[in-house]
């Protein structure tokens, strides 16, 4: 069987060099939109009218996509080509950028946001796979760092592009911006990132299906039950369905010759801990942006550029202190790091919970909402590290596909979750009763991010992987 097919042996330092480049800033492109997104929530607000429902699927339709995708891609990138598949779901993802633009309702834009998610998941599923294929596992910590600050500048960017673009232009460039960028992206790695396979896999459609269903209808119920009523009929089925679809794929996981997310990979602590890890902190990261860059315009006054640059003692960080933590890692491991990234993470948002509450203006914030910054940075590289270096080279694409499928689950869970606690308890009538659901969202979030210390707390740094010694075997050649 083959497993990689490059015509290059070994690891070499420019194949490393640009793979390391082009992955990151594929994920630099998705990150950019998701959070350029949720700067624009207010405004999608007003020019379409979108309530609470429809501005969580404005992001959670795009997570959910990403989220079923994800392991079909790496699945898909085993058996056709890391290389190819990363640049279909690049193209994939440019298109559908297109089609977001040229919206004319909150409902054409959330699926063509779908869409988008789709070819997100696959593009980031093989940017870690190609990542990890093109590196030495005793530098994968260094890599993870920089393709972290990488992403960590999308972070950054995301608000005050948002900010920049909306104000200036009009919403829709959020999504034209992606287009050259895509191109230019495609280009590039067909050019420099070398081909290479995994372990050929059927493709679990059951098990995609399954998946999808359950946490769609999970997720729906929580951001649609405050408005509907959590007792309506099509609520209660949501949360009915999608429990018994979640379990059922579970059982059918244990069952299949191929399944999408093999249960015996969690046995592995280092990968385990890393999967919650990465949970906990995708819902913290899309659930609090979600709800404070809406505070910050809604409550606070600002304008869509006025909140991006108030956003940056928060997500500016990970540049500068990424690639740091990424070396630490390698050194020290990473529990300690995404244990006190959590730490920071909660805690600076516990605090800007409370604040709200007493009506502090955002002055105060700002030592919280740095803490927080510092929190994010240091988990982001050290949470996909623990989970890629626990796993060999030939496991890299399904351990990439299925951490990848959990975060951006949580990522689903954090906005549907603020949502659901938002309307519950507050609304957009007033600035009071958009503080009434800020605050008591906004703790819920930062419980889950404390308590993801526990997960934090079963990461092992693993010891390295015994080197293959024949370089044929090694990523960049071939074996059959």
């Amino acid at each position: 069987m083959t497993v990689n097919d490059s015509s290059s042996s070994g690891f070499s330092p420019e194949r490393q060099r640009w793979t390391l480049i082009l992955a990151s800033f594929a994920s630099f492109m998705v990150g950019l939109d998701v959070l350029v997104v949720t700067t624009a929530l207010p405004t999608l607000h007003e020019e379409l009218a979108a309530g609470v429902a429809g501005l969580g699927w404005t992001v959670s339709a795009y997570e959910l996509g990403f989220a079923a995708f994800i392991l079909t891609g790496a699945a898909l990138g085993d058996r056709f080509g890391r290389r190819t598949l990363f640049v279909i779901g690049i193209g994939l993802f440019t298109l559908s950028s297109a089609l977001c633009a040229l919206s004319t309702s909150i409902d054409v834009l959330i699926a063509a946001r779908s869409l988008q998610g789709i070819g997100g998941g696959i593009a980031i599923a093989l940017a870690l796979a190609v990542i990890t294929d093109a590196t030495p596992p005793e530098a994968r910590g260094a890599a993870f760092g920089v393709w972290g600050a990488i992403s960590g500048v999308a972070v950054a960017a995301g608000p005050l592009v948002g900010g920049l673009v909306i104000q200036g232009l009009a919403w829709q460039w959020i999504f034209w911006l992606n287009v050259p960028v895509g191109v230019i992206l495609i280009v590039l790695s067909l050019m420099k990132i070398s081909e290479t396979h995994g372990v050929r896999r059927s493709i679990d459609l059951l098990g995609l299906v399954l998946a999808t269903l359950g946490v769609f209808g999970v997720a729906q119920s929580l951001i649609r039950g405050g408005e509907a009523g959590w007792t309506s009929p099509t609520i209660l089925a949501g949360f009915i369905g999608g429990a018994i679809a979640l379990i059922l794929f579970v059982v059918w996981q244990a069952k299949a010759s191929s399944p999408m997310m093999p249960l015996a990979i969690f046995r592995n602590r280092g990968f385990t801990g890393g999967c919650l890890s990465g949970f906990v902190l995708a819902a913290a990261l899309y659930g609090n942006g979600f709800v404070f860059a809406q505070y910050l315009q809604l409550v606070e006054g600002n304008d869509p550029l006025g909140v991006g640059i108030r956003l940056l003692p928060w997500v500016a960080l990970a540049l500068f202190i990424s690639p740091i933590a990424g070396k630490l890692a390698d050194s020290m491991g990473e529990r300690p790091l995404v244990i006190l990234g959590l730490l920071l993470h909660g805690g600076g948002f516990l605090a800007i919970a409370l604040m709200a509450s007493a009506g502090t203006g955002y002055g105060p914030m700002i030592a919280p909402l740095l803490a927080a910054g510092v929190g994010v940075a240091i988990a982001f590289p050290t949470v996909a590290s623990a989970v890629m270096r626990s796993v060999s080279p030939m496991e890299a694409g399904v351990a990439a596909g299925v951490s990848n499928t959990i975060r951006q689950v949580g990522a689903v869970f954090g906005v549907a979750m603020v949502a659901a606690i938002f309307t519950a308890q507050g609304g957009y009538g007033s600035n009071a009763t958009f503080v009434a659901g800020f605050t008591p969202a906004t703790i819920a979030l930062a419980v889950l991010t404390l308590a993801g210390v526990l997960a934090a707390a079963v990461i092992r740094k693993p010891a390295p992987h015994a080197m293959p010694a024949s370089p044929d075997m090694q990523p960049g050649g071939a074996a059959s």
